[in-house]
């Protein structure tokens, strides 16, 4: 896929669906929660939306039109810019932690 990099955690595998990090590699809250997802050992996906502007498209319809960096998706739950504390909820009910 275009655009995408992935966790040094990835081969752990997935518990409850996929979680996937959509930003820009130059946004500095995307930035924060990879590393928040490093170092909590969880794996993930990074889809940078600029270089597959097709993962724009598709997250602007995901999101009901609201498109922020970064938006992440864990456990078929859609977080648009979310915080630590929201992230760690969702992936506690995903079963990550």
């Amino acid at each position: 896929m275009l655009g995408a990099g992935y966790s040094p955690f990835a081969s752990r595998g997935a518990v409850a669906g996929e979680v996937v990090v959509y930003g820009s590699r130059w946004c500095g809250v995307t930035m924060m929660v990879r590393r928040h997802l490093d170092r909590a050992g969880v794996p993930y996906r990074f889809v940078d939306w600029d270089a597959a502007p097709q993962a724009r498209t598709q997250l602007e319809w995901l999101a009901g039109g609201r498109l922020a960096s970064p938006t992440v998706t864990v456990g078929g739950q859609i977080l648009v810019q979310p915080s630590l504390r929201e992230l760690d909820w969702a992936l506690m009910r995903a079963g990550y932690r």
